[in-house]
């Protein structure tokens, strides 16, 4: 075999190579994981939070204690919700504060008790 034709074997093994690689790296990252989405997910926890502020009334809670009682709810305690934690907490009280125009977890304790208390008087 000469040089020329082990330089050509090894450029049809390298093309070969990327070729199984690429489409390895495409298949990994085009493959759903199992269970629900993350936008699915975060939604989902946004209603559970909201739902405990209108079953909550204390109105000096912090986003501390709003965490460890909601670690506490059977709801919480399925898997698809194992990577909830503070963080993940904090910001989605941060988003529903933005949401309802609230300055203070307080207030947005208040202001969804209003909007429930709306919704029953427009139910009767």
């Amino acid at each position: 075999m000469t040089k020329d034709e082990i330089q050509f074997w090894m450029l049809i093994a390298f093309a070969a190579a990327s070729v199984l690689g690429f489409y390895k790296v495409y298949f990994i990252f085009n493959t759903p994981l199992k269970g629900i989405d993350t936008k699915t997910q975060h939604d989902q926890l946004e209603d559970i939070i909201l739902n405990f502020l209108k079953q909550s009334k204390d109105t000096g809670l912090t986003s501390d204690t709003v965490y460890k009682e909601l670690t506490q709810l059977d709801t919480l305690q399925d898997d698809a919700y194992k990577n909830f934690n503070q963080n993940r907490c904090n910001q989605l009280l941060q988003r529903l504060l933005h949401t309802y125009k609230a300055e203070s977890i307080k207030e947005l304790i208040e202001k969804v008790h209003h909007l429930d208390l709306d919704r029953s008087k427009n139910n009767d």
